[in-house]
């Protein structure tokens, strides 16, 4: 099956809003194994959005809308959904009720301007919307019509774009029915594994001759500030094939490069690091001076965290590194903030503060201003330290202060990560 993403609105065009609904639904659709062909943003123009339902369908076996459907007058899906099919609107007394009883419940009064998103083409099946206000349409178009001269049915869905009503939708009444009737076409399946640890180009030389293991399939390299991610892309007959043949493909590379490997397709990082620290019964605190804060943020991001994160300081100046966490005084004097011996003391002494199992650190010169010949801006050093050893390593990541502060967290997870798992 093929897929057209087709987002409707200005504020996406100026950039005003991020497209996050696109990047969802396309990961969704790969999940199923669906081909994704297009992504598609149009504004809030009647003319191009009609435009816009020709083309896709052209190309895509379903077209997928959000945006567009709100009580407003620059809300035009649902009236260039009207001309595109050449229909016109009816009242859906379920979909009244359900604004009557959603109102009533937020103790408001159903205006007539909302009241009015009950009215829906004739010819769409209206899907609920326990989300919000704007219900869902589902179009089916037949073969060797005006809409659709093609030889097979196609499908139109027109949902909000309000984030947790599409998912809603999508995840409750779209993927489940789109599921059912394209099961026995071909599909595209993907897994990706997740590396650290090791190049890219090592990686592909552990890995050798990808003829011998991807059985005319495909697999793309990645590389990204926490590791090289590996990509494997799968065609089959049907999702059960695939599947078989995904992970025949899998046992392969992980037979070659498996202890680099750490998890694989939407696992986190830090959820990956967090969830080893527990497992083992393991404990960590942060020095952090360049990323402010956002290596606490990382390795508190998932629920669970007090297991074994204890704390952190953000040492941003000299004194508090050393009335706070116990750099020496000489060390700041003779080596400066950025340097293996600062790091190495941040480590040791943010473990030492809070007793626990290990210590890292980050200090470095994130920009735009603040690096000399000698130090760089992107020069960064990550301390470790547990009971048996203080280590510090130097990464020069030389990207914007935004891309240098997450790429020192990667750099820092990375280590922590084979510090706890032993990689």
């Amino acid at each position: 099956m093929k897929i057209a993403l087709f987002t409707i609105g200005d504020e996406i065009c100026i950039g005003q809003i991020v497209n996050t609904n696109a990047a969802w639904m396309a990961e969704a659709c790969a999940m199923e194994g669906w081909r994704v062909l297009v992504h598609s943003v149009v504004g809030d123009d009647l003319q191009q959005i009609i435009d816009e339902f020709r083309r896709l369908l052209s190309l895509a076996d379903v077209v997928l809308i959000t945006g567009g459907l709100g009580p407003t007058h620059d809300d035009r899906t649902k009236t260039a959904l009207l001309e595109f099919l050449h229909d016109t609107l009816v009242l859906h007394e379920p979909t009244l009720e359900h604004l009557r009883g959603l109102f009533q419940r937020l103790g408001r009064d159903l205006t007539e301007r909302n009241a009015a998103q009950a009215l829906l083409p004739s010819k769409c099946e209206p899907l609920r919307n326990d989300k919000g206000t704007a219900a869902g349409m589902w179009f089916r178009l037949a073969a060797g019509t005006q809409e659709n001269p093609s030889e097979r049915d196609k499908f139109m869905v027109s949902m909000p774009g309000v984030p947790h009503e599409m998912k809603h939708l999508m995840q409750d009444r779209v993927i489940p029915r789109l599921r059912e009737l394209f099961q026995n076409d071909p599909v595209m399946r993907y897994t990706t594994l997740l590396t650290t640890g090791i190049a890219e180009s090592t990686l592909a030389d552990l890995i050798g001759d990808v003829e011998l293991i991807l059985e005319g399939q495909e697999l793309a390299f990645l590389p990204s500030p926490s590791g090289v991610k590996l990509r494997i892309t799968v065609t089959g007959e049907n999702r059960a094939s695939a599947d078989a043949a995904l992970e025949r493909i899998e046992e392969r590379i992980r037979a070659r490069a498996g202890r680099f490997i750490y998890g694989k397709d939407n696992e986190r990082y830090e959820a990956i690091v967090g969830r080893i620290l527990t497992d083992r019964k393991k404990t960590v605190a942060v020095a952090e001076s360049c990323t402010g804060g956002l290596l606490g943020v990382a390795l508190t991001a998932s629920s669970g965290a007090s297991a074994y994160f204890l704390g952190g300081v953000q040492c941003y100046s000299n004194e508090a590194k050393v009335q706070l966490v116990g750099v020496k005084p000489d060390t700041l004097r003779l080596h400066g903030a950025v340097s293996e011996e600062t790091a190495r003391e941040l480590a040791f002494g943010i473990r030492e503060r809070f007793q626990s199992d290990i210590g890292i650190s980050i200090t470095g010169i994130a920009g735009p201003d603040g690096g000399t010949p000698e130090k760089p801006v992107g020069t960064i050093w990550v301390g470790i330290a547990d009971s048996d050893s203080v280590e510090a390593h130097k990464y020069t990541v030389g990207g914007d202060r935004t891309v240098n502060r997450e790429r020192a967290v990667a750099a820092a997870l990375q280590l922590l990560l084979k510090k706890v798992s032993g990689v």
